[in-house]
């Protein structure tokens, strides 16, 4: 069993990963974790269930909210965390953990109080929950949030999560933004909120473009795109049929059986929840989108569908091509999801390197 502060060392010390003072700080707070879940769970080892039961909420340990600007290491200290937790755990991207969520309720529908059940079922299954790029974009999300957190943290559920955002900002400006204001609360309380404020990017050190982002949209953007369609297509069969996607039809450019591509328009401009993307990255391991336009402040949907659709294909490792009106840096010049897009920058900018491209290579 090793620790996370000696898997940290390690990796700096093979030279995996550059040393950091921020890091090195948040991984001694996961240490503290780490060690006191360890106690307590040689501690459980000597009490019976019914004891254990009516010492539950007393025993809750605080987990660990990270927030800060986007490649500063958030994720690796998570997943370091993750690796040595000694206990039962998960590990979800937020939009996967909602997935779930939902789903949940859609087969216990009808139940009285179907989210404290779903709660204690969590629980039962682990005693942390570890989340990447914590982000609340709708009101049915909120309003689910609100009471589901809550009964999480009753349950004795240790949370550490990842966002860009402080709590306090999490669904700014949004639609009965106050339903949410008691996940907001049970957050700070039960977690301790660390900010990291370095502005290096370590996603950048190593980044080697591979030709896949393509600007201005003109007829050479055109052309590039249709070239790296053949390229990447190979030898499989090209078709210029929609596609269904979670029972609704999809307009496309053209598909193979592993790869597709879409106008932007088609699979961001018309309403989509995240399981849509989620259903794409689980049957195509490239996806081409054409003619981004800028995004501009009154798009609210469109940049949301966005943002979205990157968050998912990169944590699933798809191969993004995009032919778009601006550079990435220049693509979403303002507007108040500044926050959410600033991740989004990185990723698409991580996207266009060789290592991240050769993933999913088949």
């Amino acid at each position: 069993m090793i620790t996370p502060f000696d898997y940290y060392s390690q990796q700096i010390n093979a030279g995996l990963i550059q040393e950091d003072a921020q890091q090195r700080e948040v991984i001694q707070r996961l240490q503290q974790i780490y060690e006191q879940l360890l106690k307590e769970q040689k501690r459980e080892s000597h009490w019976s269930l019914r004891w254990l039961a009516s010492f539950k909420k007393n025993t809750a340990i605080k987990g660990l909210y990270v927030w800060g600007s986007v490649g500063v290491g958030k994720t690796l200290i998570m997943d370091t965390f993750y690796l040595c937790c000694p206990v039962k755990k998960i590990r979800l991207h937020f939009h996967l953990f909602l997935q779930h969520i939902h789903a949940e309720l859609k087969a216990i529908q009808g139940q009285v109080n179907p989210l404290k059940t779903i709660a204690k079922k969590i629980r039962r299954e682990a005693k942390v929950i570890c989340f990447d790029e914590f982000f609340v974009s709708n009101i049915t999300d909120a309003m689910l949030l609100g009471e589901l957190f809550q009964t999480l943290f009753e349950e004795g559920i240790c949370l550490i999560t990842t966002s860009n955002v402080a709590p306090d900002h999490l669904y700014k400006e949004g639609l009965q933004r106050e339903r949410f204001l008691p996940a907001i609360q049970a957050i700070k309380q039960h977690t301790v909120v660390y900010h990291m404020i370095s502005h290096h990017d370590y996603r950048l050190t190593h980044l080697q473009k591979a030709g896949v982002y393509f600007t201005p949209l003109n007829q050479q953007s055109k052309k590039y795109m249709e070239n790296a369609f053949l390229h990447l297509a190979g030898d499989e069969t090209i078709e210029t049929t929609d596609v269904e996607v979670l029972g609704r039809q999809v307009k496309t450019i053209r598909h193979t059986q592993t790869m597709i591509w879409f106008n932007f328009v088609a699979i961001c401009g018309i309403p989509r929840s995240q399981n849509d993307y989620i259903a794409l990255a689980e049957q195509y391991h490239t996806v081409l989108v054409s003619d981004i336009p800028i995004l501009v402040p009154n798009a609210l949907n469109f940049t949301t569908a966005f943002i979205n659709l990157i968050d998912v294909f990169y944590d699933a490792n798809v191969r993004v091509v995009i032919s778009a009106a601006a550079d990435i840096e220049h693509l979403y010049p303002e507007g108040r999801l500044r926050f959410e897009f600033a991740r989004t920058q990185s990723r698409l900018i991580e996207m266009q390197s060789t290592d991240y491209f050769n993933k999913r290579a088949r």
